[in-house]
């Protein structure tokens, strides 16, 4: 199942965020957004099991003081 996590921050995130996620062969895509009134956002695209592998794989990187979304990518 693909997920997109969208992550909203009040400073810029650092490249190294995204590693676990390729070291576990799950990142499909990752990307930043236009800066917005919340500051800098930015999205990874991941292909894992379920919703709770999404939530446990997103929990384990630290992201202080960011707004997460996980949202399940529909497939048509």
């Amino acid at each position: 199942m693909r997920f997109m996590v969208f992550v909203r921050s009040p400073r810029p995130l650092a490249a190294r965020h995204g590693d676990a996620l390729v070291r576990a062969g799950v990142l499909l895509d990752a990307g930043d957004l236009v800066p917005g009134a919340y500051g800098v956002s930015g999205y990874w695209l991941i292909d894992v099991r379920d919703q709770e592998e999404a939530v446990e794989r997103i929990r384990r990187i630290c992201l202080p003081a960011c707004v997460v979304e996980i949202r399940q990518v529909a497939v048509v």
